[in-house]
């Protein structure tokens, strides 16, 4: 994913010998909207995660703006709760040439540990990225009309514009799912508050928030995640359907398992582990 942000999340990027980047962490709202919302929110966890990943990257000179890349496995363990947002952290370089990998360790202002996130992505080295993804998007199914789609309401899902809301209400069957729909037009900034991106595809906030929206509609409350991970495994086209189905749920345990799909084909996995509320 591309971003858009003429901002710089982290700052003061100290390189060491081995690569091992150190920094602080913006803690400006206006610039970054979404730390108005719980650090262990998963738009938060996830917004940082691609921008501290793309920029501690840059500072050590591994990231290549003109080539296309995409996350395709995060795992992340966030801190205790009662920690405050990130104000610095540190990360190293993982995985291999064409496979780049990261793992970053955020604080709070008290040096407490916010979370640690470690995750892996591809480069597109040998392929012309957009042709690619145009020939993708007309074996696609037709793009559907956002008037068209029945959206819950927005307080069921936990999102304070109607706009925000972008999966329908509940679908009981066996288990628990919903249709979901991300419009170009209404999905990011500055429509919405809280996501950038290139505009390709879905990224990978809005699928947190996807799925972030079906919990809340299903379990009836606001999902506060402990631990995670995250499998990529196709990209999911904006204006047009997706899936959203709970695989399996372990309530002792507070752990959840979600998949995404578009066009009978598996786009993303979601385990998860919930705090209790």
């Amino acid at each position: 994913m591309q971003g858009v942000s003429p901002h710089s999340y982290t700052h003061g990027h100290v390189v060491a010998e081995d690569g091992t980047v150190t920094f602080q962490c913006s803690i400006d709202a206006e610039k970054w909207p979404w730390l108005v919302l719980h650090p262990f929110d998963p738009i938060v966890v996830q917004s940082i995660n691609f921008w501290a990943s793309v920029e501690t990257a840059s500072a050590r000179g591994t990231w290549d703006p003109d080539k296309w890349s995409a996350l395709t496995h995060i795992t992340w363990q966030c801190g205790k709760p009662g920690v405050g947002h990130a104000v610095h952290g540190i990360g190293k370089q993982t995985g291999a040439k064409g496979s780049p990998g990261f793992q970053i360790r955020f604080f709070d202002a008290n040096d407490a540990l916010v979370y640690q996130m470690d995750g892996i992505g591809v480069i597109f080295q040998n392929r012309d990225f957009e042709g690619w993804r145009a020939k993708a998007k007309l074996k696609a199914a037709d793009p559907v009309d956002v008037s068209n789609f029945v959206f819950a309401d927005a307080e069921s899902v936990g999102v304070g514009s109607q706009s925000h809301c972008f999966v329908s209400p509940l679908i009981e069957d066996k288990q628990p799912a919903v249709q979901a729909m991300v419009p170009k037009a209404t999905g990011f900034m500055p429509v919405h508050p809280y996501h950038s991106g290139s505009g390709d595809h879905v990224n990978s906030n809005q699928l947190a928030d996807v799925v972030r929206q079906f919990v809340n509609l299903w379990r009836g409350e606001t999902m506060i995640l402990s631990s995670g991970t995250i499998a990529f495994n196709r990209y999911v086209e904006l204006d047009r359907p997706f899936d959203v189905k709970l695989i399996s749920e372990d309530q002792a345990a507070g752990e959840i398992k979600i998949v995404v799909e578009q066009a009978e084909r598996q786009c993303a996995t979601f385990e998860m582990n919930v705090y209790p509320t």
